[in-house]
């Protein structure tokens, strides 16, 4: 083989191996392009009604100031921290909250970075963190004085269970969950190797350690986030754990068709089993011999 032939043939495969490499590289950062591209511009003005949301600005582990929203509760009702999905829509998705602020819960609605005008690049772990420096914050200022309840949807159940496990919240709702990022890339694209998914979101792993009372809303018709992925946590957490599946629900309208009335359902019934344990602390102050197995007894007679 002649000096100019051997010199083509190593051209030849330095380009195969850039085009390899650069293909690869593609391949590596696609499903969290896809994740993370649709993001919403809004403005808060945009929710057309005389309910008033606060801006609350916190610093991040890196420097940053996010810009998430909120409405303090009243009459001693806990604070719901809404996670959106990977559009970061905060203002018609968690519409159906904002009748629940109005009859006295708080209301906190997460900006992520990178989205709403947020500075930052969205990638997984900088997101957990921002959550947590976030739920401290809010917590330091008060904005949660009764405690908090934990909302994810889609993509913002894997960062609410997440934060669930640090924090643990009263109750955590999780409306058209994953159940890990790649099962999630796995259900559009089945021969992507998931080996080149980077982000995790591994509500599967997050749920098992999770011992709060936990409400998850799945629709039948779900392709984006199908049933047997809530049917997937549900079985990790029994059972503490009250699905619900919609046959009729796709990935967005699952609170109109039912879902709204088992989230307030799963609240009223969380007041009352804070209502119960405030009676049994009552009761310990004022008889420590009465204990928790005579309350019970109360109750089952009552």
């Amino acid at each position: 083989m002649g000096r100019k032939a051997k010199r083509r043939r190593r051209i030849s495969l330095i380009m195969a191996a850039f085009v390899g490499l650069t293909s690869l590289g593609v391949l590596a950062v696609s499903p969290e392009y896809v994740l993370f591209r649709a993001r919403l511009m809004f403005s808060i003005f945009d929710l057309g009604s005389e309910f008033v949301l606060y801006p609350f600005d916190h610093r991040t582990h890196d420097g940053l100031t996010l810009r998430s929203w909120y409405n303090p509760p009243q009459d001693e009702k806990p604070t719901i921290v809404y996670f959106a999905g990977r559009d970061g829509d905060l203002i018609r998705k968690p519409a159906h909250l904002l009748s629940l602020a109005e009859n006295g819960y708080g209301i906190i609605l997460v900006g992520y970075r990178g989205y709403g005008g947020n500075p930052g690049r969205p990638n997984e772990r900088s997101m957990f963190r921002d959550a947590a420096s976030l739920l401290s914050q809010a917590e330091d200022e008060g904005l949660a004085p009764n405690g908090f309840i934990f909302y994810g949807y889609s993509m913002g159940t894997g960062i609410a269970s997440n934060a669930a496990v640090q924090v643990r919240p009263i109750g955590l709702i999780l409306e058209a969950p994953i159940s890990t990022f790649g099962e999630a890339v796995r259900q559009q694209a089945r021969r992507f190797p998931t080996w080149l998914v980077r982000t995790h979101f591994n509500n599967l792993a997050r749920i098992a350690e999770l011992d709060m009372p936990i409400l998850i809303l799945a629709g039948g018709r779900d392709t984006v986030t199908p049933p047997s992925f809530a049917l997937a946590l549900a079985a990790a957490r029994e059972p503490s754990v009250n699905l619900q599946i919609y046959d009729e629900a796709n990935h967005f309208n699952i609170i109109r068709l039912g879902g709204r009335d088992a989230v307030r359902q799963f609240l009223e019934e969380l007041e009352i089993e804070r209502t119960k344990r405030d009676l049994v602390i009552d009761l310990e102050l004022k008889d420590p011999q009465l204990g928790w197995n005579a309350l019970r007894r109360r109750f089952v007679r009552a």
